[in-house]
């Protein structure tokens, strides 16, 4: 009614003024546009307000919106079974017995059966270690890699982990359900994490072996394992994630993948593999690195959450790093780090300038 009476005034006017119809149309037309217009905005400022107060996680490398869970992961996925209906890769079950003096291959107990994994010797010096179950990078487990983790490697790509062995630490690589012929079905980053649980507690159990002082580390895929370990569990004393990814559907859909995806790929199934969805799990020191060339900027916008929640995950981008050349001098430090973290809780940090010594030795490569 109020717009009809606009109109006759309007009309009334114009028809004074020796103005057609048309005339007055057009008018009418235009401040229904900026009526429209002002509406739209409203609704759009609106919404963001409303996206703002969603605990969610912009993934700004994909334009993925990764929703926090208030749940932990392990109450997520409690009385859940994924889904598995394709086979990733296939392993020859084929490992090498390694030198005497650097790994043994054995066995470890899980909920599945026995296990595959190397872990060093017992010393012999009736002392008790710190322990790294050290968790490698691509797909597929101890298979194949013929002398790998006790072979000499370039420093711009060592993923053997042989800076802890040779630093003194007990070091445990294990291998994981559907891998090296092991029982089960490879779940990609989901059935393992209770592999992990199983590893840490077989390796407490060594006589040579300090069981407070037992750290998880692993790089790429093996990165991404251990930031959803730290989410899972607080057994281990500390989790260090080099080149992890903050979600996994962001992953696998802004990139091509080097083998299938084995679960159905469903909102649940992604968000239960999903490091950012259980952010706020994660109890015990965590680090994650990643050289700047290859960091998920999604790390800035997680790194805005756990300093408001103060979750103790501390997030690092490396000058002058790649996802490869951070790994020999990184894991170097930390293996320093752990051997001097005696306390009766860890006393691990990074500094400025430790993060700046490491860009440093990266620049005059």
């Amino acid at each position: 009614m109020k717009l009809k009476y606009q109109f006759c005034i309007i009309a009334l006017s114009l028809m004074l003024a020796g103005c057609d119809e048309s005339d007055v149309n057009k008018k009418l037309q235009k401040k229904e546009n900026i009526q429209s217009a002002e509406i739209v905005k409203a609704k759009e400022e609106k919404r963001k307000a409303m996206l703002n107060q969603i605990p969610v996680i912009k993934i700004p490398d994909t334009g993925h919106l990764v929703l926090m869970s208030n749940k932990s992961l392990r109450e997520s996925r409690n009385g859940y079974s994924t889904q598995i209906i394709a086979e990733s890769f296939t392993d020859s079950g084929r490992i090498l017995t390694p030198p005497g003096d650097t790994y043994i291959l054995t066995n470890y107990p899980t909920q599945l059966g026995d296990m595959t994994t190397y872990v060093t010797p017992d010393p012999k010096d009736g002392k008790r270690h710190p322990a790294v179950i050290w968790i490698s990078g691509g797909y597929g487990g101890l298979s194949d890699s013929e002398d790998f983790f006790w072979r000499e490697h370039d420093r711009d790509n060592d993923q053997s982990a042989s800076a802890f062995r040779k630093a003194g630490l007990v070091v445990m690589l294990p291998s994981f359900r559907g891998e090296d012929k092991n029982p089960g079905r490879y779940e990609m980053f989901y059935g393992e994490l209770d592999d992990i649980e199983a590893a840490y507690d077989w390796l407490s159990r060594q006589s040579y072996v300090d069981p407070e002082r037992i750290y998880l580390a692993g790089h790429s895929t093996g990165g991404t394992r251990v930031l959803l370990a730290s989410e899972y569990s607080t057994k281990f004393r500390g989790y260090f994630s080099l080149g992890g990814i903050p979600d996994l559907k962001a992953r696998v859909e802004g990139g091509e993948m080097s083998v299938i995806v084995p679960f159905k790929q469903t909102k649940k199934e992604f968000q239960l593999r999903s490091p950012a969805s259980y952010i706020k799990s994660i109890k015990k020191p965590t680090w994650y690195f990643e050289g700047e060339e290859a960091y998920w900027q999604a790390f800035d916008n997680i790194e805005k959450v756990v300093k408001k929640e103060k979750i103790p995950l501390f997030i690092y981008k490396i000058p002058n790093g790649d996802h490869f050349n951070i790994i020999a001098p990184l894991t170097e430090m930390i293996a320093q780090k752990i051997l001097a973290d005696s306390g009766r809780k860890s006393n691990i940090t990074f500094s400025d300038k430790d993060i700046a010594k490491i860009s440093h030795e990266l620049t005059g490569r």
